[in-house]
């Protein structure tokens, strides 16, 4: 795993593929869900050319988006018969999706054409019935690539500003064309910043470098002029940090640096309110000396990401509890081997880049099914980890709409981010 400093969605990508606006990725239509039989079920999700995908968020209803074969995806339907919608682009030859709300809609990033300049889009609707891409256009820039999208519709990301190579995070509100307006999110006083996630109350994780260069995880919180507050979440020790994503109660999941040398990331889940009592938990690793990072966190709080395994190896974790009173990080590619031994054999299951709270994870691995299979290679998943995943509480259950996630959980089935954006 390279360092936090060097990714491209937390300052490092991870694999090339974790926000990659270039590469197709499949999404979930609107409205339908992924059904998988049984905790340790795993799906390919394939691609329509045999090219290399990767999964990079999922929904309430288990909808996926991401790229495959240079295109953004939707996928939704049951797997092994669900539809892998082709979302197209603004023009130019590749597109990927970053982020999908609950009503399907996707952020992600397009080329243009004729020139090879990238910029933000929020696709609606239904590829071929009505469904449309929107342009959401950049800061003054030529680039710019969406991560995250809340139910409102309100888009984060990341866009050049006027003097072409300076990247800021930004904020998307209303309709292009109609009103629509680009917020620029600043910095802690650096040049750079990026917006990765954002939930239903508008607030906002990334990381944003400061006058010393370096980076700091932060959670935004307010309207961008008007108020609006960039807040530091610190570090685990060492000098730079990166928030990922950002669950409805405003937990930040992400990576931050333990040493000053910049070399050693631990993945993190920051709680509470950032100099007011909030907290940044060390998650740790999945071996002694290794490196982790979370790219995703559920309404729960379970945190799901990658990091270094015994294989010397990067693999897919989840975890679940908390830091010195029983948590655990569970090595997804270990688990999977054990619980569904045959679909085990065939993956290798490198990052996990979406959770949701049915406990459902998409990111990509290594496929190989013997001779006669699939086309062998990177491939983008969905993994059925409900067994990990602790019960709700009754009153959770009420608040998320109980009846419907006790149907999931105990019914006859479950309902169940290629080259870089900047």
């Amino acid at each position: 795993m390279a360092s936090l400093t060097h990714r491209a969605r937390s300052g490092a990508h991870h694999n090339g593929l974790r926000a990659g606006v270039w590469a197709a990725v499949s999404v979930l239509a609107a409205g339908a869900s992924a059904t998988l039989g049984a905790p340790g079920d795993i799906h390919n999700l394939n691609t329509p050319d045999g090219g290399e995908s990767t999964a990079n968020a999922v929904n309430a209803s288990g909808q996926v988006t991401g790229w495959a074969g240079g295109h953004a995806f939707r996928y939704f339907g049951a797997p092994g018969s669900g539809v892998m919608q082709d979302l197209g682009t603004l023009g130019g030859l590749g597109s990927s999706g970053g982020a999908i709300n609950d009503a399907g809609d996707v952020a992600g990033g397009s080329a243009m054409h004729p020139d090879s300049n990238t910029h933000a889009f929020r696709y609606v609707g239904t590829p071929g019935s009505g469904g449309v891409m929107q342009d959401l256009g950049t800061l003054g820039g030529s680039h710019s690539a969406a991560f995250g999208i809340n139910t409102a519709g309100h888009v984060v990301g990341r866009s050049d500003l006027a003097d072409g190579i300076t990247p800021r995070a930004f904020l998307y509100v209303g309709t292009p064309g109609s009103g629509g307006v680009m917020h620029d999110l600043g910095t802690f006083g650096g040049s750079d910043s990026i917006a990765l996630g954002i939930n239903d109350a508008g607030q906002i994780t990334g990381f944003a470098y400061r006058a010393d260069s370096t980076a700091r995880a932060y959670r935004y919180v307010g309207t961008p002029g008007s108020g609006g507050v960039m807040q530091d979440l610190g570090t685990l020790g060492g000098p730079s940090s990166s928030g990922q994503a950002i669950n409805a109660s405003g937990q930040v999941a992400g990576d931050s640096t333990i040493t000053a040398d910049l070399v050693i990331a631990h993945a993190f889940r920051h709680s509470g309110t950032p100099g007011g009592g909030g907290v940044m938990e060390d998650l740790g690793t999945l071996v002694e000396g290794g490196r982790s990072a979370a790219y995703a966190i559920n309404n729960a709080g379970h945190v799901a990401g990658a990091g270094s395994s015994s294989a010397d190896v990067d693999h897919a974790f989840l975890y679940t509890g908390a830091p010195g009173s029983g948590g655990t990080m569970y090595d997804l590619d270990a688990w999977l081997d054990a619980t569904n031994p045959a679909e085990g054999a065939k993956w290798t299951l490198n990052i996990a880049n979406g959770l949701n709270d049915a406990g459902l994870v998409v990111g990509n691995g290594e496929y190989d099914d013997g001779p006669g299979g699939l086309t062998d290679g990177t491939r983008a998943f969905l993994l059925d980890a409900s067994s990990l995943v602790p019960e709700p509480s009754s009153a959770a259950l009420i608040g998320m709409g109980g009846l419907a996630l006790l149907r999931r959980r105990f019914g006859g089935g479950r309902d169940t981010h290629g080259p870089e954006a900047i």
